[in-house]
């Protein structure tokens, strides 16, 4: 079973990045916008009728952003999804 999520806004994510497992990281302060992005869909998906065999089940994509960042111990993946929203919005760009 894997450990419990910390649950934390958005805006916090570039200082929470800068800890890991209580210990700050080791090898300077890290830049999330320096850290190399990635994208991956996922789609989320309904049945229309799900007492009703046959019913249509329609599907939205979902896009999901990760940065993979590093620290001397190797590198780290880091979803940004909201973040990087944010950081449009925040930028203008």
């Amino acid at each position: 079973m894997t450990p419990p999520c910390r649950y934390f806004p958005a805006s916090q994510l570039e200082t929470e990045i800068q800890v890991n497992d209580g210990k700050v990281r080791k090898g300077g302060r890290i830049d999330l916008s320096a850290c190399e992005l990635f994208s991956m869909v996922q789609y989320e998906c309904q049945i229309d009728r799900p007492n009703v065999a046959g019913s249509p089940v329609r599907c939205w994509p979902v896009q999901r952003w990760f940065r993979r960042c590093q620290d001397k111990k190797g590198s780290f993946m880091v979803e940004t999804t909201i973040w990087e929203g944010n950081k449009v919005n925040n930028d203008g760009v």
